[in-house]
């Protein structure tokens, strides 16, 4: 599962239960929030989106303590574009998956710990979808009620940072990095108005700074500012960075910067020698059995090293196409 830039900021930050203790007492209803032993909040290690959503998801789970009640938070980051409007939906499933689990680890279970599913939002529309999963149920009123008692009930508590102000992210009851990392968060679809505001934050990042591992949690900023860059425009971002960050943050983003250039031009000698790989082995592939349908040369095409790799070697003894790209 490959980490986005969104996903890595999210994660290296929310996974350590004091900023994420912070930013669930702000998000949760005041009345439930003080129920919950956020001194007992843990992390779970996993992920239990689905794999085609992890370009515009990220997750999260805790255990907590409610009273004297065990507890799950489920924690699901979504950033992109607009509301998924069967978001409840999703929700219920990865919440069976967490039960799925949780009885695999406790087969003599006979009763379910309670999960509270928390959703971190942010798109360009803001949150326009139904949050409750009753409300997706395809029922005319009246049949509703008579029907209540056998359908399933839940909402999600939803904190939708799209039209947060800077002001109103600035004023939340959090960590400092949480703040930042919020504040990232909302401006990413914008990265040179990010850095134009950085100026404004600079009492936020110094006492950041003055956090334990502090240094290394700016660093990730950086990190994720300049991978969010329009890569057409890089220098000039990184200059403007340069100046907004102030001085005591230019080596860590002067060698950050240094680091993903070299990443970057790594990355694409590699794409380059796998794109060669590609052409070799589509000039194989046609010597050996003629010119080939459309949809093996896209196949091809689209292929990792590891295929790659794999179709090559059967190349010169499979007796047709088909078991050339038979998946093994």
């Amino acid at each position: 599962m490959t980490s986005t830039p969104h996903d890595a900021l999210f994660k290296s930050t929310f996974s350590h239960p004091e900023h994420a203790a912070a930013a669930l007492r702000e998000g949760l209803p005041a009345a439930l929030a003080a129920r919950i032993d956020f001194a007992s909040l843990a992390l779970y290690a996993g992920s239990f989106i689905d794999e085609e959503l992890t370009a515009s998801h990220s997750d999260l789970l805790f255990s907590a303590r409610l009273e004297q009640a065990p507890l799950f938070i489920y924690v699901l980051f979504e950033h992109q574009s607009a509301t998924h409007p069967l978001m409840a939906f999703r929700l219920l499933k990865y919440m069976v998956r967490i039960w799925q689990g949780y009885l695999e680890r406790h087969p003599k279970a006979t009763r379910l710990p309670a999960i509270l599913p928390v959703v971190l939002h942010h798109s360009e529309t803001g949150w326009t979808g139904a949050v409750a999963f009753q409300d997706l149920l395809d029922l005319p009123p009246g049949s509703m009620a008579l029907m209540a008692e056998y359908l399933r009930h839940f909402r999600f508590v939803l904190d939708d940072i799209s039209a947060e102000t800077d002001e109103a992210l600035r004023a939340r009851a959090m960590t400092a990095l949480g703040r930042v990392v919020l504040w990232c968060l909302r401006h990413a679809r914008r990265p040179e108005e990010l850095v134009a505001r950085l100026s404004s934050w600079a009492d936020v990042v110094r006492e950041v700074r003055g956090a334990p591992g502090g240094r290394a949690a700016l660093a990730r900023v950086w990190r994720y500012i300049l991978n969010i860059a329009d890569p057409a425009q890089p220098r000039e971002l990184l200059q403007r960075l340069l100046a907004a960050a102030g001085p005591e943050a230019k080596e860590e983003i002067v060698t950050i910067a240094d680091y993903l250039r070299e990443q970057g031009r790594l990355a694409g000698e590699r794409e380059g020698r796998l794109e060669g790989q590609r052409s070799t082995l589509l000039k194989q592939l046609r010597l050996r059995f003629g010119e080939l349908p459309e949809p093996i040369v896209v196949r091809v095409r689209a292929a990792d090293a590891r295929q790659i790799e794999s179709w090559t070697e059967r190349v010169l003894t499979a007796p047709t196409v088909d078991d050339v790209l038979t998946e093994r």
